[in-house]
């Protein structure tokens, strides 16, 4: 009985961990990928993974929202468009590493 009691206990903080993980941020939105999350806190927003469970961008920008997924020599990546106070642009995520790559100009 012992062991059960320490079983249900053990499952009950693994689900109490894993449902709070997004509840650090003010907001989440859903995407058209369901794969991210668009994640806000004080007013600032970034890329949330739910497959890795954690930020693939920080939360620094004013809006974001998704472009299109694509498969360019081999690697699959999302574009988002992105802006912030005096820039705008593009952040693509490749796939398999959720390695960022950001391309933000000045706006006119």
């Amino acid at each position: 009985m012992k062991n059960y009691f320490t079983l249900v206990l053990l499952l009950v903080m693994g689900l109490t961990t894993a449902c709070s993980s997004l509840r650090k941020f003010d907001k989440v939105e859903t995407t058209m990928v369901d794969r991210y999350k668009i994640v806000y806190k004080d007013n600032k927003c970034g890329l949330y993974d739910t497959q890795a469970d954690s930020l693939v961008t920080a939360i620094k920008y004013d809006a974001l929202r998704y472009g299109r997924t694509a498969t360019e020599q081999g690697l699959e990546f999302t574009v988002w468009v992105g802006e912030m106070k005096d820039y705008e642009g593009m952040i693509v995520i490749e796939s398999k590493t959720n390695e960022p790559m950001e391309i933000m100009f000045p706006k006119r």
